[in-house]
């Protein structure tokens, strides 16, 4: 069983299991996503609370963190890095440019560079449009530096 240290703001500590952390960290995020028109949080969402704060981005960080562990998401963006020229930016841009109407290449050369990357993000996430998704929202964490020890301690 794989488990995860909660530290709350006083200094003090619980293991809880991946799954019940995970699904305490989504029913509270669907709280405080609308707190006004929202039922009361679970018990496990108040429990959760205690560690994690009410600070949205802070809790949708961990939450994509530890769904960066499920499907193995953290591997798939480790074989793009590893397999390409592109930097960690370049790669977020190409992945969220991926069905996006509005993407204007800016020269043919290019355009083959990013299709050649389209093609090996596509054979990683096996066409997958959820899974897509979330290896972009958890790449999108280290782009914008969210995804560092510093901001994972307590």
């Amino acid at each position: 069983m794989q488990l995860v240290t909660l530290t709350a703001p006083d200094g003090h500590k619980e293991r809880w299991d991946f799954k019940t952390t995970y699904l305490a960290l989504l029913s509270w995020y669907s709280y405080l996503k609308d707190t006004d028109n929202a039922k009361e949080p679970t018990r496990i969402a108040k429990l959760i609370s205690k560690f994690v704060g009410n600070d949205i981005t802070q809790v949708h960080m961990l939450l994509t963190y530890l769904d960066g562990f499920n499907n193995n998401l953290y591997s798939k963006l480790s074989l793009l890095m590893h397999d390409s020229s592109k930097s960690m930016v370049q790669l977020y841009f190409i992945m969220k440019s991926i069905n996006n109407t509005d993407y204007l290449p800016h020269s043919k050369q290019k355009e083959r560079q990013r299709q050649k990357t389209i093609e090996r993000i596509n054979q990683i996430t096996n066409n997958d449009p959820e899974t897509l998704k979330r290896l972009t929202e958890l790449t999108k964490l280290f782009v914008n530096g969210q995804l560092h020890y510093s901001n994972m301690e307590g």
